[in-house]
């Protein structure tokens, strides 16, 4: 199963980064250092979304091995003895799926302790798909309790 990057969700992104450097170009006149701020946060938006519409930069596949979560040219392989449990969480707001690996997974100890820290949460998947976050997080918990007892295909994961 796959779930595809949301066009509408980048499109979103898109939009609001532009209008926010516009209103940072106004801004500049008032308080130049703030519209410069706002200027500077918000440009970094627009390549973030443009790189979200091209064709397979944003997806989320679920096979009987694991999952691969590919986002802005990222890939996280996971087996699903990798996780101990999904579930729904947020970051300032925004909606994610938490991501809790299992002992065994040694793999970026110090990478996953840090956003415990920072976050509460060892990993994440944004809400990027065209699904709701729920029916992911669904389906993700749906297919390791099917699948988490298998031993692996012939695909490796790193």
């Amino acid at each position: 199963m796959i779930f595809l990057g949301s066009r509408k969700k980048a499109l979103m992104l898109l939009a609001l980064s532009i209008g926010f450097v516009f209103l940072g170009s106004w801004l500049t006149t008032e308080n130049p250092v703030l519209g410069w701020l706002c200027i500077a946060f918000f440009a970094l938006g627009i390549p973030a979304s443009l790189f979200m519409l091209r064709p397979n930069s944003t997806y989320l596949k679920l096979d009987a091995d694991g999952i691969d979560v590919v986002s802005m040219s990222r890939h996280l392989k996971l087996k699903w003895a990798d996780v101990d449990a999904f579930r729904m969480a947020r970051i300032h707001g925004a909606k994610m799926i938490a991501i809790e690996y299992s002992e065994e997974y040694t793999k970026q100890k110090t990478g996953r302790a840090v956003a415990l820290a920072l976050a509460g949460m060892e990993g994440a998947i944004a809400d990027h798909y065209s699904a709701p976050l729920e029916q992911v997080l669904q389906t993700l918990n749906e297919w390791k309790a099917r699948h988490a007892g298998r031993k692996m295909s012939g695909q490796a994961y790193r």
